[in-house]
């Protein structure tokens, strides 16, 4: 990384000789202590694509300013996929996928669309995937994830999908490490020691075979070795995985530097056009003004936490830092803000964990699918009934929460469902519930009748929940709901239980309950842009200089969730189109 020092003269001699350079417009009187090309606010997987781009491919100089004293926003919190169609590394499935089929597939599930934005997205995804994977630490392998609209044609039942790689965050050094943000619990064991989706299986049924004890054991010493030495687990998965991994790339660029606790205050214009930006940063005690000669791209993590939504505030999973700054920013110099999509998040069922007498930290939990996709888990809406199949996707799960005013929902399972898979915070196995079970996060009943009354349904109604169920898996059939019939809710199932992967029953003492609210994991309502990543202003120009990707720029998908992975496919996908554009620009 270079130096904040070199960096004050290098500005100070670009002011001596660029007048234009180091004067705002005339009636402010004020000056730049710093210039770079580019600004970059953020540290999620947007901003990051975005600056390794601009550093590594363009070789400019860049600041990338996190408000935050830990970098990663959002991503750091996912378990991420990527949705990338016609992917470099679909060849290896013997997958067979077009642009033509991916335009079918979207056009029938997003509807309307902006034509010239879904194209930039599917031109440039793959090559996007290909460079990142070529030229940084971030390296990607298959996935069997489906598309999720199997119904839909274009739709493929493997093959777009990708993960992301583990990473060892031993080589981005002890004071690095500790800078990437954690991970949220439920993809942790302990403090944090992180579990992969391959580590997943394993960790948690360590004694199902002398490899799980093997392996957890080495895991588990790696992670008594990292904490003395790092004061965390190095073992890098999933969104830390990609964090971690752009992080260690662009400490390796000497003209990148990565402010931390530094959020920017104010987009500065010089005319119609983006000159710098205002940063307060705690190390310098004070704000500092930034020149960026070629723009800035916006990637703060959308409205977040904010209350900038039409729908009130849910259970929200993005850092507390997340606020809508971005949106904000570009608003305050004349961008444009859509109509709102009712459904502007990437929504999830949660549930909560709020620890007697308030002693310690409220712990949320998203129910993807690893409990409730299993065999033997019932749902139930508030009287009792089941509403839709278990193994639903997560965005559909709550938009159907929403369309039947459903308020929260209870997971339902029995001692073995329990032991065998967890539910939410409570761990299988050999590992303790008894925290889950003081804190009522996890309600325990001796009978499906005491269970009932317990949450608060009527009795008559769970226990014929309960028996339709029982009565689905000696059929190997759900009529109701169709659980189990798709691709994606025999991903989410479990191959090794007979005679069906999504089908089992409830019939052993003791029974338990959790309950479960709507959530969401990040909100996508942002910024109107174009096909380049520029922000729009008035009649649809681009306000020059200004970019915006993630989730400071309004969701490609509009609502709707073609694939597990593409809301991130699409972030990194425009921050490496706005790093690409903004890079020519004079």
């Amino acid at each position: 990384m270079g130096c904040m020092q070199e960096n004050s003269q290098r500005a100070q001699d670009q002011q001596k000789s660029d007048p234009e350079s180091s004067a705002l417009p005339s009636q402010s009187k004020q000056y730049f202590d710093e210039t770079y090309d580019v600004v970059i606010v953020g540290t999620g997987c947007a901003g990051l694509t975005a600056a390794i781009v601009v550093a590594k491919k363009h070789g400019l100089s860049v600041l990338v300013a996190e408000k935050s004293r830990y970098l990663g926003g959002i991503t750091a919190f996912s378990n991420p996929g990527l949705w990338v169609p016609c992917n470099p590394f679909q060849h290896k499935m013997g997958v067979t996928d077009s642009k033509e089929l991916a335009w079918k597939y979207l056009k029938g599930v997003i509807g309307e669309n902006d034509e010239r934005s879904v194209n930039g997205f599917l031109e440039n995804a793959p090559k996007m995937v290909q460079w990142i994977d070529e030229y940084t630490a971030l390296h990607f392998i298959t996935s069997p994830l489906p598309d999720y609209h199997q119904g839909k044609e274009g739709a493929l039942a493997t093959g777009r999908g990708l993960r992301v790689a583990d990473f060892d965050g031993r080589k981005l050094g002890r004071s690095r490490l500790r800078d990437i943000r954690y991970v949220l619990q439920g993809s942790r064991l302990f403090d944090s020691m992180q579990m992969s989706v391959q580590d997943r299986p394993i960790l948690l049924n360590p004694f199902a075979s002398f490899f799980n004890l093997a392996y957890t054991v080495q895991k588990v010493l790696r992670y008594i070795a990292d904490l003395a030495w790092y004061g965390k687990g190095s073992f890098l998965a999933g969104g830390n995985s990609i964090v971690g991994s752009l992080v260690y790339s662009l400490d390796r660029e000497q003209k990148v530097e990565i402010w931390q606790e530094a959020p920017v205050t104010d987009i500065i214009m010089n005319g119609d056009r983006v000159a710098g930006v205002v940063v307060d940063v705690k190390s310098r005690n004070g704000p500092v003004r930034v020149r960026a000669r070629k723009g800035i791209v916006l990637a703060t993590g959308g409205i977040g936490r904010s209350s900038a939504t039409e729908r009130s505030q849910e259970y929200c999973l993005s850092p507390r830092s997340v606020s809508g700054d971005g949106i904000r920013l570009a608003v305050s110099v004349g961008a444009d803000l859509p109509s709102q999509n009712p459904d502007y998040a990437i929504f999830a069922p949660v549930s909560i964990l709020r620890p007697k007498q308030g002693r310690g930290p409220i712990r949320m939990f998203a129910h993807f699918g690893y409990d409730r996709g299993k065999p033997g888990s019932v749902i139930v809406n508030e009287k009792g009934h089941r509403f839709l199949n278990e193994s639903e996707g997560y965005h559909q799960f709550v938009q159907k929460m929403h369309n039947d005013k459903i308020n929260s929902c209870y997971l339902i399972g029995d001692r073995e469902f329990v032991r065998k898979y967890g539910m939410g915070l409570a761990l299988p196995s050999p590992y303790p519930i008894s925290t889950c079970l003081a804190s009522d996060y996890l309600i325990c009943a001796s009978t499906i009748p005491d269970l009932a009354a317990k949450i608060g349904v009527p009795v008559n109604n769970l226990i014929e929940a309960v028996e339709q169920n029982n009565k689905n898996a000696a059929l190997c059939k759900d009529e109701k709901f169709n659980r189990g019939n798709g691709p994606y809710d025999r991903f989410l199932g479990d191959p090794s239980h007979k005679p069906h992967p999504n089908l089992g029953t409830c019939t052993q003492a003791p029974f338990y309950a959790l309950k479960m609210y709507p959530g969401n994991v990040s909100t996508l309502y942002g910024l109107a842009t174009n096909e380049n990543a520029q922000v729009l202003g008035k009649y649809g120009i681009p306000i020059k200089g200004l970019y915006a990707a993630g989730n400071d720029q309004d969701s490609l998908w509009k609502g709707t969730y073609p694939s597990g992975g593409s809301w991130l496919s699409s972030a990194m996908t425009f921050g490496f189109i706005a790093g690409n554009h903004l890079a020519m620009q004079s």
